[in-house]
């Protein structure tokens, strides 16, 4: 009986790379993020709501969407998938800027 097909697709191969930044950067803006909101740092309403957001529905958000994969890839496609990966995270990386930006 033969084994399963090696290597995987390269569809797999780049979704582990891909995995290494997710959750390195969802888990670094997780300790950050807590550490800011617990110490206070947040000065203004608009700074507070920010980092709120981006810690409690963004970054599970990008953790959820790279998550999904197999599911997403069968419904949208590898390119969808890409993209939909790609629009969460810059997303993602775009209220953490802004929040460091607005908190230090």
């Amino acid at each position: 009986m033969p084994g399963p097909a090696w290597p995987p697709s390269r569809f797999w191969q780049y979704w582990a790379l891909a995995g290494m930044l997710v959750l390195t950067g969802a888990f670094w803006w997780g300790v950050e993020g807590y550490a800011l909101f617990e110490g206070g740092y947040a000065r203004s309403q608009i700074a507070d709501g920010l980092l709120r957001f981006s810690l409690l529905v963004l970054t599970p958000a990008l953790v959820l969407v790279w998550l999904v994969a197999a599911w997403l890839r069968r419904r949208v496609g590898e390119g969808g998938y890409w993209q939909l990966l790609g629009l969460v995270a810059m997303i993602w990386a775009g209220a953490v800027l802004v929040t460091r930006m607005l908190i230090l």
